[in-house]
């Protein structure tokens, strides 16, 4: 069985995906210290507004793209239900 660290980075890879690298051979781990960082903050208590502003802040601050703080949303609910099961 998966690990919830393994379950983000597949969901972060999956479903996240903001340079569209999913399916790209070699691009399994793009997104791991991401993965990483989201699950430390969800050890730490870490909510879904918290997690959603983290992930907005890689994509415009680190990639420099457009936000899309929705979409945001909706993958940190996804990983706090990873996260509480």
């Amino acid at each position: 069985m998966p690990s919830k660290l393994d379950l983000i980075r597949a969901l972060l890879l999956s479903d996240w995906d903001p340079i569209g690298v999913s399916g790209c051979e070699g691009a399994e781990n793009e997104y791991d210290r991401y993965a990483l960082q989201v699950f430390n903050m969800l050890e730490d208590g870490a909510g879904a507004e918290s997690i959603a502003s983290y992930l907005t802040g890689v994509v415009t601050d680190r990639m420099s793209l457009a936000g899309r703080p929705e979409a945001d949303h909706r993958i940190a609910a996804r990983v706090l239900m990873i996260y509480q099961s």
